[in-house]
């Protein structure tokens, strides 16, 4: 079942055929065949098994991932300003940048707190 419907969205409507048969293995539904290198089989099985469960997945370190963004969103926001806003460079030093400086360093710092891997 994909991971936004509802419980009985899942269930066939309709009567049963040759072809049709219960409890599949998808919660996503239909299936179909494709080629991947027999190499990276098992790896992609992985991967396909914990997106159709719904569970997040992540490549690489949480915390690294989290921190790249945040330093993102900082040189998104330094280059959507305009030179005569408010002085020509970003100051992230301000009270309206406190949540995110403590966010920050809780990820750096303190990141069991959060439920990320070290």
């Amino acid at each position: 079942m994909p991971c936004n419907t509802a419980i009985g969205d899942f269930f066939m409507r309709g009567g049963r055929t040759a072809t049709t048969w219960t409890g599949g293995s998808w919660n996503h539904g239909e299936t179909k065949t494709i080629r991947v290198p027999a190499a990276l089989a098992d790896e992609i099985m992985v991967y396909a098994k914990a997106l159709d469960s719904c569970k997040a997945v992540s490549h690489g370190n949480s915390r690294d991932i989290i921190l790249q963004a945040i330093a993102a969103y900082i040189e998104f926001k330094k280059a959507s300003r305009h030179p005569n806003q408010y002085g020509k460079e970003l100051d992230t030093n301000t009270r309206a940048w406190d949540e995110l400086r403590k966010f920050q360093k809780l990820v750096q710092e303190r990141p069991e707190i959060l439920g990320l891997p070290e």
